[in-house]
């Protein structure tokens, strides 16, 4: 049995990765876990598991040196090494900017690692993401890995999503037998959240305070699917260039969008007013984007592009302060759409919901739902012409579609030791068109940001 090391302890670590692991002990897959966190939590800590009846084997507590701008110490890996054996294996769950050391020091012991996505995030002198080592970093982690033996997975669930796996098999099968790339690829999320000023300003968990946001937050995981249906095409029709252009508002922005009467309406009284003061340089909570993928050598555009992610749409929220476990607790209320068309041949469609059923006000139930629509040119393919069938909560395909399942299902075949579906190295292409996007969001928007084409999406 694996023992499992759980770095980092933050309310998504909370709320996703205890589940598992209580489960991995409970079935004996696991002999148990240990915890590595920043001390300023402690309190924290000791009262959320008062509540759990599988308690971690130790607990190590490393300096928090946050508010000095550093994001580990040395600390870390000495707890690290001191808990590592050969049966051991990491789970990295801080805050992405503490991602690359702690890799560092679990492949380096030649452990298997699980980390949230993005893979890392160095920050710069500026107070915002260095973009310019991403796809560096990864490339180290990548090459220490290799010497180990040690194995590096990306918790990216909706790789195992039967929503999205259903509508690429069909594009890639039609595109092939067509000999016709994926023309065009829409993507669309809305998180529908509503965070209020004072959250904004103090939050360290899915922070905006240091230069980032939406893209860091759940938007990693529509990149991926946008770079694996490019990567289709480029492995069908030789190497793309990219070119890309993202507008983006800031947490600033959505402040400025919502007038203070309307937030003083929310239930309940006011927060207390935070202690830190407004960044420089704010992250994003919206950003919409279109691009082209053009053949490297003729110039051609094989596939147009669109990718929106937006934090700042509909929300059920209408309480003033966030419970203590903030985790998804601000009314969130997503759906999101993908279509893809194949030329003039085909075209599917799936859009995801959420249909609210209140439990309570603050704790709103959903049942989910997926619409699947196929169009095709039918008196050329000789087939019907339209196609579109609804996917209730009780369907099969939609309990496949479940991110919980999804994350269940990655973090199982991780523990077993089988899991090719989302190797570091299987990110490749997703963390160069990443960097890309994170080259644009956290660029001063009175700076130029080009559109110049990469020389390839997988380099």
């Amino acid at each position: 049995m694996k023992d499992l090391v759980l770095v980092g302890l933050g309310p998504h670590a909370m709320a996703k990765y205890i589940p598992l692991i209580e489960s991995a002990v409970a079935s004996r897959r696991a002999s148990g876990f240990h915890v590595i966190e920043l001390a300023s939590t402690k309190n924290a800590v000791h009262a959320f598991f008062k509540t759990r009846a599988c308690k971690p084997m130790s607990i190590s507590w490393v300096p928090d040196l946050r508010l000095q701008g550093i994001w580990y110490s040395g600390e870390g890996e000495d707890a690290l090494r001191a808990l590592a054996s050969p049966r051991s294996k990491v789970i990295v769950s801080t805050e992405p900017k503490a991602h690359l050391d702690y890799l560092r020091a679990a492949l380096g012991l030649g452990l298997d690692c699980l980390v949230d996505k993005p893979v890392v995030l160095p920050m710069g002198s500026n107070g915002r993401p260095a973009v310019d080592r991403v796809v560096g970093e990864v490339a180290e982690l990548k090459a220490i890995s290799n010497r180990s033996g040690g194995r590096c997975v990306v918790m990216a669930p909706r790789r195992y999503n039967a929503v999205y796996d259903l509508i690429g098999r069909y594009a890639r099968h039609a595109s092939r037998k067509l000999g016709t790339p994926i023309t065009y690829i829409g993507i669309e999320h809305h998180e529908g959240v509503w965070n209020t000023e004072e959250e904004i300003l103090s939050r360290q968990d899915h922070p905006y305070r240091y230069g980032y946001g939406m893209l860091c937050h759940s938007g990693y995981h529509h990149v991926d699917i946008l770079s694996s249906l490019l990567g289709t095409n480029e492995d069908n029709f030789g190497p793309l260039a990219i070119e890309l252009d993202v507008h983006r508002a800031t947490a600033a922005d959505q402040v400025g969008q919502v007038a203070p009467n309307l937030v003083q309406r929310l239930r309940g009284p006011a927060p207390p007013a935070p202690s830190f003061p407004a960044p420089r340089f704010w992250g994003e909570t919206d950003l919409v984007s279109c691009g082209a993928a053009r053949h490297c050598e003729s110039g051609n555009t094989i596939c147009l592009f669109r990718l929106d992610l937006l934090q700042t749409s509909v929300s059920l929220r209408n309480w003033r302060q966030l419970p203590t476990n903030i985790y998804n607790k601000n009314g969130r209320y997503a759906s999101e759409t993908i279509r893809l068309n194949i030329g003039p041949f085909a075209a599917i469609e799936a859009r995801i919901v959420k249909r609210p059923h209140f439990g309570t006000e603050a704790h709103p139930q959903f049942a989910k739902e997926a619409r699947i629509t196929l169009w095709r040119n039918g008196s050329f393919l000789g087939r019907p012409a339209f196609r579109e069938r609804l996917y209730p909560t009780r369907d099969t395909l939609i309990q496949n579609a479940d991110l919980g399942a999804a994350r269940r299902k990655l973090f199982d075949d991780w523990l077993a030791g089988h899991s090719g579906r989302s190797t570091l190295d299987s990110h490749t292409r997703t963390i160069s068109l990443f960097a890309r996007y994170l080259t644009a969001v956290t660029s001063d928007r009175r700076e130029p940001i080009g559109s110049a084409a990469v020389e390839k999406t997988g380099e």
